[in-house]
């Protein structure tokens, strides 16, 4: 009787080991959701654990949801410590389609099916041929040329209101310099990286919104400071500050993230674009700052064109950006569109809210929301695309793109009210005073 019983639980032991071994997963994936080009071959890693037994025993098969839009060009294996299978994937038409990756291994003259990867997710997308910088080409050169003298006559305006004594203020208590840069460069880039997780984003696109949660204020601030009455000086001071710190933290921040992730390369740090950025906010404002104290006549004229300047600067802004990042949007998904809303939202919540515990006046509590929600997202992209192929560039170029975009539309947004409840206060106030 015993011994029938150790027979038995010795055959309960096999068959749930077999179990194990046939419920094992020996095929690991780079990435579930892949990105193509038309025209354009892509190649998918998989990665296998699975132990031969015989040498090249194993070989990989693709089996495919519809052939028309997928075409399988070539499989290729190489044997190491572990075995990597390549499949070379043609896209013929745009569209959605899915792929079954099977694993198999020849026992003799008959084979075995070992483990496999089913709905594994492909988009098939019309070639972009050029790179995101080419594609700033596209845009009409004349009204780049337009738009530069203008941009530096607004800069050389904002100049002609700074006040010293503010900068001498800011010295002695630099707390909203501070609170700013705990916002942007500690706190932002780990809401990114933590939401874009939530979301299941894949790594590319992750380190995207961390590089761009990452980046200092962006030349918007203080353009949006003065129409929304904040503190101008304070937010000049504020955006050159952060462009400075960048040139240390976002190198920084690009390290930790892209180990976290598991990205590996040689990540670069645009350093010569960093400086040109804060030399073309400094060089034009400090020239404002000496036209107020040599040419006052001057300076007040210029003081006067700064809110029509500005509302040019910030339509010409959103239109120029719309422009360049639509023909990537066609890519972005539910997820992206929500963590490109969420970025800029969480930076003005976050910057508004430290602001006001620390018991700031309201205006300095405006311009650190803002710095800390307008973001230079142009950074962000110049340390993908120095950093990454050009697969991936295509899929992590769609974070800052799609930041810099709601950004402007929500601060639109956040404009049009904040004049719409300044009009109807002005008004009640008129019908009061008449009465």
């Amino acid at each position: 009787m015993i011994r029938k019983l150790f027979v038995i639980l010795l055959l309960l032991f096999l068959s749930l080991t077999e179990a194990r071994k046939s419920l094992r997963n020996f095929l690991t994936l780079e990435k579930t959701e892949i990105l193509f080009f038309t025209k354009t071959e892509e190649i998918i890693t998989v990665r296998s654990s699975y132990k031969e037994i015989q040498p090249n025993s194993s070989h990989l098969f693709v089996l495919l949801e519809d052939p028309d839009k997928l075409q399988v060009v070539d499989v290729t294996k190489t044997s190491s410590d572990v075995t990597i299978f390549s499949i070379k994937l043609v896209a013929d038409e745009e569209g959605e389609t899915n792929l079954t990756i099977q694993l198999w291994d020849s026992e003799g003259r008959q084979e075995r099916l070992i483990d496999e990867v089913k709905n594994v997710r492909v988009k098939v997308l019309k070639q972009i041929e050029d790179s995101l910088f080419q594609a700033s080409l596209h845009i009409d050169r004349n009204i780049l040329m337009l738009i530069l003298p203008v941009i530096l006559l607004n800069k050389c305006a904002f100049g002609c209101k700074i006040e010293l004594q503010v900068f001498q203020t800011v010295w002695k208590q630099p707390l909203p310099i501070i609170l700013g840069a705990v916002t942007q460069f500690f706190l932002m880039p780990f809401c990114g990286f933590l939401l874009s997780q939530v979301l299941a984003l894949p790594e590319a696109q992750v380190f995207g919104f961390v590089m761009t949660c990452t980046c200092p204020g962006g030349g918007g601030g203080y353009l949006f400071s003065l129409l929304l009455e904040g503190d101008v000086t304070l937010a000049i001071l504020m955006t050159c500050t952060s462009t400075l710190l960048a040139l240390i933290l976002m190198p920084i921040n690009c390290h930790i993230y892209s180990k976290i992730l598991g990205l590996s390369g040689t990540f670069h740090s645009p350093v010569s674009k960093i400086v040109s950025t804060l030399l073309f906010i400094l060089i034009p404002v400090s020239v404002g700052i000496v036209i107020k104290h040599t040419i006052p006549e001057k300076a007040k004229f210029l003081e006067r064109i700064i809110r029509p300047l500005s509302f040019i600067l910030m339509f010409t802004g959103i239109y120029l950006t719309f422009r360049m990042g639509l023909m990537f949007l066609r890519t972005a998904n539910v997820g992206v569109l929500l963590l490109g809303l969420l970025v800029p939202a969480l930076g003005l919540l976050f910057g508004f809210s430290f602001a006001k515990v620390c018991m700031l006046p309201l205006p300095v509590c405006k311009t650190v929301a803002i710095e800390s929600g307008t973001l230079n997202s142009f950074l962000a992209l110049a340390i993908i695309q120095l950093s990454f192929s050009q697969s991936k560039v295509q899929l992590a170029s769609l974070a800052p793109f799609t930041v810099a975009m709601c950004s402007g539309c929500e601060m639109l947004l956040i404009l049009l009210v904040y004049n719409a409840k300044r009009y109807i206060a002005e008004d009640k106030r008129k019908k009061y005073s008449l009465v």
